[in-house]
């Protein structure tokens, strides 16, 4: 969400500052609106909306407000129209995920939310949400074991480890540390040092 955020306040920015230039200045005359916005009528504020980025925004606004509304009625929701809209909101979900736009524990929470409005049977309920637990504390297991193999195939990062411990010796004996630092402070400034040696391009 702040990533679309971060490209919509700009354009809000820009429109904001068009409106300000061609405000009615008691001092000047009004300038005739431009030709294509006299012929199609559509203000800098509509064309901004149908920007990809502010579809996408107000769509991820429906969804919000379909998942709090859903959260809020499921208990007094006819069991067909619960499940449907639980249904359509799973898929919501997966889409966001897939895309970036929820973080794993986000779909965790909500996920989990919708098995408790949607299953009754607690004992049911109960698996189902191990399963959703489950389910990604293996996919966070198979990311992390990719990290560590990448980061042992990475010899940058293999240089670092080899002299990290070196480093780590030298300053915890060291009987004076320069520029007034902690001992822990210096640590952090030599192992920043030797973390950019090794990264150099």
């Amino acid at each position: 969400m702040r990533k679309w955020l971060t490209l919509l306040v700009p354009c809000v920015v820009l429109v904001a500052a068009i409106v300000w230039w061609k405000r009615d200045d008691p001092g000047r005359p009004v300038a005739p609106r431009s030709s294509v916005e006299a012929a199609d009528g559509v203000s800098p504020l509509a064309s901004l909306q149908a920007t990809p980025q502010a579809q996408e925004h107000l769509e991820r606004q429906r969804f919000e407000a379909d998942a709090k509304d859903f959260f809020a009625r499921s208990a007094s929701l006819r069991p067909v129209e619960r499940s449907e809209r639980a249904d359509a909101l799973t898929r919501q979900i997966d889409k966001y995920e897939a895309a970036g736009g929820l973080s794993a524990g986000e779909a965790v929470l909500l996920r989990t939310a919708l098995v408790k409005a949607t299953v009754d049977d607690p004992a049911r309920q109960a698996e189902e949400v191990a399963a959703i637990a489950d389910r990604y504390r293996a996919h966070a297991d198979r990311r992390m074991a990719a990290f560590l193999e990448q980061q042992r195939n990475d010899p940058r990062f293999q240089a670092y480890k080899a002299s990290e411990a070196q480093v780590v010796a030298e300053v915890m004996a060291a009987t004076t540390i320069p520029a007034g630092l902690t001992r822990d402070q210096y640590l952090r400034q030599r192992l920043q040092q030797e973390r950019e040696r090794a990264y150099a391009p």
